[in-house]
């Protein structure tokens, strides 16, 4: 056989980090991997971030878009069952004026409810 020159590493190029399981050739190496890279088996979560305004902002927008089609639904069905209730029990003279005081009623709860939104997802609800 013949002989190879193999190199042994020594102590000053060869670092091994037991709490974390990284080896490297070069000290100034194993600064930057463990800045940029996550060992194997840690619970650190790529990506999306709970606690973060974006998310908050896309949730309170997804939020008022299905509160927004399930108001419109119910104020529907109820606008006819008050409409049908009104010219049940009021007298005919009468339903013009308690049909105004509903509608106004049911635009100034909207308005409400539409100022309290908007004020949330502009960030002046703190």
């Amino acid at each position: 056989m013949t002989d190879t020159p193999t190199s042994t590493p020594t102590e000053t190029e060869t670092t091994t980090d037991i709490e974390d399981g990284w080896t490297t050739d070069q000290p100034d190496q194993q600064e930057e991997e463990e800045t940029t890279s996550t060992p194997t088996g840690s619970n650190v979560t790529a990506g999306i971030d709970p606690r973060s305004e974006t998310i908050r902002r896309y949730l309170a927008w997804g939020g008022l878009g299905i509160c927004s089609l399930l108001a419109v639904f119910a104020l529907i069905q109820f606008y006819g069952s008050v409409g049908a209730t009104i010219d049940l029990w009021v007298d005919p003279k009468y339903q013009p004026i308690i049909r105004a005081a509903f509608n106004l009623a049911v635009l100034l709860t909207s308005l409400i409810g539409v100022s309290l939104l908007v004020r949330e997802l502009s960030g002046q609800g703190d």
